[in-house]
């Protein structure tokens, strides 16, 4: 794995398990307030929640990519000779290059728009903050689809 692999991993993965650590203790003291008289529950507790899987899965997508543990129909991929699978394996990490490549471009049109909008819960937030996360994913996933293109035509 090359330094440029592990420092993305470690980095997504870092920031996924601290969002997920936050959401759960979130979670559970909203749920201790909810059924206690001590206090009344958070109400931005479920919309940090929701903003967090989000930032979760755009910063996972490009490990899951890189480890191949997106699910698949390999039907025909069984079928082909080891030639024909790389060329069909070269087919689809370019498509799904292209598609990156076409909501990186997209996304980075999109959240100027939004910098003028507040979240619900939290008034200072833009939404274009939160937003942000879609264009730093994909330029993860296409950096990773160039590589998986560049490792199979190496071999």
């Amino acid at each position: 794995m090359t330094w440029y692999s592990q420092a993305t991993k470690t980095f997504a993965n870092w920031i996924a398990i601290s969002l997920f650590s936050i959401v759960l203790l979130l979670q559970a003291l909203n749920i201790f307030l909810r059924y206690t008289t001590l206090a009344s529950p958070l109400m931005w507790v479920e919309e940090f929640s929701r903003f967090a899987f989000i930032w979760i899965l755009f910063l996972l997508w490009h490990v899951a990519d890189r480890e191949g543990a997106h699910f698949q129909v390999d039907f025909l991929h069984e079928r082909l000779s080891n030639r024909g699978r790389k060329r069909l394996d070269v087919l689809t990490h370019s498509l799904a290059l292209m598609f990156s490549i076409v909501v990186l471009l997209a996304s980075v049109r999109f959240i100027p728009t939004t910098m003028l909008y507040a979240t619900n819960s939290f008034a200072w937030l833009p939404m274009g903050v939160i937003y942000l996360v879609i264009p730093a994913g994909f330029i993860l996933v296409a950096i990773e689809r160039l590589r998986l293109i560049s490792s199979i035509l190496r071999s």
